[in-house]
């Protein structure tokens, strides 16, 4: 009977607790679920199921860490996933750590992530991440960040994989309906693999979570997929990919500014 008790606790306080306790569950959460992933890439290749290790770890996070934080997302445009035959190049905006749980609920499978590098080097998610594929990039070495995605390039089509990657580079303003700048590795990706990008745009979510603030709730946030954007014709000239990045940045911000809550 004692051993039910952490098990009620948690589904008492699904919709309450502060935000210590919720980022707690979070990390918690997530935890688990990089040891499962260490399990799953040494496990799920033997089998020849290698396309499901990170689709596997990020549906098991989300419905796990969804579920007893009571927050749900709403998916729109799912169908250009669902029709996308072969790899792309998924990319999202970003605003917080809260991402991972979000973007977990529309992870398509056989894809990479992409990472900053640094994070290669921590503990078990490191670990993870690198038994899984991850590409890692230098983003402060631009002449070492083109090669590392001109090497993705190759394995996109060599390993039958797509690739998700967070093309502000890091956190945007979660104060603001708004994204950053994008930085050019996902386009020159794209363009030099010729495969679709599909842009991903998570609605803004401070009215659930603000690290800032220190709030964290519960609720619903809207999430919509856009058609895909062809890459068969765009040369990989410096100006091209500008243009490439503008154009899907431009559309992304027209939805974000769509499908977001209005800040008060």
């Amino acid at each position: 009977m004692l051993s039910l008790l952490p098990i009620l606790f948690a589904l008492l306080m699904r919709k309450r607790g502060g935000f210590y306790y919720r980022s707690l569950v979070s990390t918690t959460c997530m935890g688990a679920m990089t040891v499962y992933g260490m399990v799953a890439s040494l496990t799920l290749p033997l089998i020849g199921k290698a396309g499901l290790v990170n689709w596997s770890v990020a549906r098991l996070y989300y419905h796990l860490c969804g579920f007893l934080l009571a927050i749900t997302t709403t998916i729109e445009g799912k169908e250009h996933l669902d029709r996308t035959k072969g790899p792309a190049v998924y990319v999202c905006n970003h605003q917080s750590s809260m991402d991972i749980l979000l973007m977990a609920s529309v992870f398509p499978k056989s894809t990479s992530v992409v990472a900053k590098k640094q994070i290669k080097y921590y503990p078990f998610l490191g670990w993870y991440m690198t038994l899984s594929n991850a590409i890692f990039l230098d983003r402060k070495n631009r002449d070492s960040a083109i090669k590392e995605a001109r090497q993705a390039a190759e394995d996109i089509h060599r390993k039958k994989t797509s690739v998700w990657l967070f093309p502000e580079g890091t956190r945007g303003r979660p104060l603001d309906i708004d994204m950053l700048p994008f930085k050019k590795g996902a386009f020159y990706m794209a363009v030099q693999a010729k495969v679709p990008i599909i842009p991903i745009v998570i609605s803004n979510y401070q009215n659930i979570y603000n690290s800032k603030t220190k709030r964290f709730g519960h609720g619903n946030v809207k999430i919509k997929v856009l058609p895909p954007v062809s890459t068969e014709h765009v040369q990989e000239d410096s100006a091209a990919i500008d243009q490439l990045a503008n154009k899907v940045r431009n559309q992304m911000l027209e939805v974000l500014r769509d499908i977001s809550p209005r800040l008060h």
